[in-house]
């Protein structure tokens, strides 16, 4: 049986959020970078394995093949960790958790997809007041989760901190998190960053990366409408 195969592309959070889970449990990945630029996820062989031509895309060591990073952290720990701990089996925990993904894939990561649509396929200069009061909604939610406890839900690292996290810190870098408003938040961002295996080099470069794309975005549309 081969090695269990991610591709991915290290700007997407939740591509990252998927290799970073993998090295918390100690599973070793093929990693199989998509290149955007050349338009890789949109050839045969990738389409092949997600329609969506979206990353990342896991292909388990049987072959079996499985798509969006939620369920895919979810899977890896159920079928490859050593205890439950990142993703309960306790129902009670395990709803929270599952709650806090879909806040991450439906809040969170609906912030950076706005600005996506806004400042690099739109046309926008400048951060749209839509995004910043998508932006700062969003930030207002994670505080209050992390009234209750040191993480997400409660005070155990679960898949739905890396996956929050791995969102968070792109948007940190574009529209940063105060920690005057959000110290929760804030003082949550510095434990995860000591947790996270290779943050610097996995996590912020990744996010630098899709930062750089975005900056360089806006100055080119700035300099269209001057």
């Amino acid at each position: 049986m081969s090695k269990p195969t991610l591709y991915y592309a290290l700007f997407s959070p939740p591509a990252r959020a998927c290799i970073l889970v993998a090295k918390l449990i100690g599973l070793d990945l093929d990693l199989k970078p998509v290149d955007f630029a050349k338009k890789e996820h949109l050839s045969e062989e990738f389409i092949k394995l997600n329609p969506q031509h979206q990353i990342p895309v896991f292909v388990d060591s049987d072959g079996e093949v499985y798509v969006d990073s939620h369920a895919i952290v979810c899977f890896l720990v159920a079928k490859y960790a050593k205890n439950d701990q990142l993703y309960s089996q306790d129902l009670k925990r395990r709803a929270h958790i599952d709650h806090r993904m879909h806040y991450e894939n439906g809040v969170l990561f609906q912030v950076v997809k706005d600005i996506v649509a806004r400042n690099i396929y739109g046309g926008e200069g400048e951060f749209n007041p839509r995004s910043l009061t998508l932006c700062h909604n969003a930030y207002a939610d994670l505080e209050h989760f992390l009234q209750k406890g040191s993480f997400v839900v409660g005070n155990e690292l679960s898949v739905a901190d890396v996956s929050i996290h791995t969102t968070l810190v792109t948007l940190d870098l574009l529209i940063p998190v105060e920690r005057e408003k959000y110290p929760q938040t804030k003082a949550w961002m510095e434990r995860m960053e000591k947790l996270l295996p290779d943050n610097e080099e996995i996590n912020l470069k990744g996010a630098r990366a899709l930062q750089t794309r975005i900056l360089n975005c806006m100055a080119e549309n700035k300099a269209k409408d001057q």
